[in-house]
């Protein structure tokens, strides 16, 4: 019996010894500048790290796939690195995260080679948007463009093939194809105006880049190929369609976009891929919907035909939280510390419409509507007391926060709840702000109006502010 016992100890040791060996591991030297923390992005998770006694960074996951990272700082300059990790990956940088990079360890080559591509390809760009300049290029011109800097990449990885490892090479390969054409293939509905439609703004050049999609079960290990099957190539697939039916100009409600590139993933896509691929669509769709009632169908039947029971968690769970902030609902109470620090609640402003705009100091789109856009905004409703502009702001520093809007000379009541990371604060998960510049309009009566109202700079912002002070209680 005690030798049982002793054996199956030993196991155990050895299985933990093993998951210690299997375990990933990054050390960080940064060099030549020194910020307090660092951030780190991949498979959907963000997190920041302060050094250790070594003024090191160490970051440790857990990994049954590869998994590319991004690491970096915001402070006292913008800069940052990606990192190719395996399962086990034991990799050393030591970096001033510009110019001078150098890698050791397990995964070292092929961090190398990711970065050099992704420096090819900055360099590239900015070599071409110098000579570019102002001009708005033709539509054949602009899917050419950046079909051809996604190339560059692609190029470089060839080249450096026997370097690194299969796995890196296939996950970079895909990777980088998915970047390659994603602008390309989004790009026409960016030249439509009141005089041209869409299927004019078509070349005939773009229906060759469905040549180069891989639709393949293998590649699902990928997170950009899976965002890329998801969000868009499913507008590739339905623009040929629609435009091989002569509907290209037809409008679509977002719930009959929605059912028509379902049924295009349906008929397209192999079944694994097709079940990740419109599970990430469907909890996109009902992120972004101002009607889920309409979306309500699609997401049962998904349940019904694909959900594993932790999808079916989380696509309920997102439709609960989202339906929670749907127009007509109660806008979340909050109370927060003003710039003057007096305790400011929504409901001080109850009989009032309220735009709401989430920012931070760092968010440069933000610092640009409050500049551009919030201003002339503002001049539309001078005379109007039934209107507040109310600014919350997720700086995680009260400093960085109370410099911005001096510097930016923003008017309004200034409100701070401040984020752990990123916009991850109480006031910003209470209206689902997942990102930033994020705008809210609360109607008279306290009741969500709009929780993914249009930025300030946009015309339609005025038309919709005065439908909410239109609106009956």
């Amino acid at each position: 019996m005690k030798k049982l016992l002793m054996l199956v100890l030993l196991s155990l040791y050895a299985g933990m010894a093993l998951a210690q060996k299997e375990a990933t591991k990054v050390n960080i030297e940064i060099t030549g500048i020194k910020p307090d923390s660092i951030w780190a992005t991949g498979n959907n998770k963000a997190f920041f790290t302060k050094p250790d006694q070594n003024n090191r960074y160490v970051l440790h996951y857990s990994l049954d796939k590869p998994l590319q990272v991004r690491v970096g700082f915001d402070k006292p300059v913008k800069r940052e690195l990606t990192l190719y990790l395996e399962k086990g990956a034991q990799l050393n940088v030591i970096s001033d995260f510009d110019q001078n990079s150098s890698f050791s360890g397990k995964g070292a080559e092929e961090t190398k080679l990711l970065n050099e591509c992704i420096q090819a390809y900055q360099t590239a760009y900015q070599a071409k948007q110098k000579e570019i300049g102002n001009t708005i290029l033709s539509i054949e011109d602009a899917i050419k463009t950046y079909c051809d800097l996604g190339q560059v990449k692609l190029n470089m990885l060839e080249a450096n093939r026997q370097k690194v490892s299969a796995a890196f090479y296939e996950e970079c390969k895909i990777s980088f194809i998915s970047d390659k054409l994603s602008l390309p293939i989004i790009f026409p509905r960016y030249y439509v105006t009141p005089e041209k439609k869409l299927s004019a703004c078509i070349p005939p050049s773009y229906w060759t880049l469905g040549n180069e999609v891989k639709i393949d079960d293998k590649f699902v290990s990928s997170a950009n190929y899976v965002a890329f099957m998801a969000h868009v190539f499913p507008v590739f697939l339905s623009n040929r369609e629609r435009f091989e039916q002569g509907t290209l100009d037809q409008a679509l409600s977002t719930e009959e976009d929605l059912k028509f590139k379902i049924a295009l993933l349906e008929k397209t896509y192999p079944e694994h891929l097709k079940r990740i691929a419109l599970f990430e669509m469907i909890k996109y769709t009902i992120g972004k919907s101002k009607d889920l009632a309409q979306l309500k169908p699609f997401m049962d039947d998904y349940i019904a035909k694909y959900a594993t029971e932790i999808q079916k968690k989380e696509l309920t769970d997102a439709y609960l939280k989202m339906d929670k902030l749907s127009s007509g609902k109660m806008a979340p109470e909050f109370t927060l510390k003003s710039l003057e620090g007096k305790d400011v609640s929504l409901k001080d402003f109850r009989g009032k419409v309220v735009y709401i705009d989430f920012w931070a100091s760092w968010c440069s789109p933000c610092r640009y509507e409050m500049k551009n856009g919030s201003p002339k905004l503002h001049a539309k409703f001078k005379d109007n007391k039934d209107v507040v502009f109310l600014y919350i702001s997720v700086d995680s520093k009260i400093d960085a926060w109370k410099k911005a809007i001096a510097d930016d000379k923003i008017e309004g009541i200034h409100l701070l709840s401040q984020a752990k990371s990123s916009s991850d604060s109480p006031i910003a998960k209470a209206f689902n702000v997942s990102g930033i510049p994020h705008y809210a309009i609360i109607g008279r009566n306290g009741r969500i109006f709009d929780n993914d109202a249009p930025r300030p700079s946009q015309d339609i912002t005025v038309t919709r502010i005065k439908e909410a002070l239109n609106q009956a209680n």
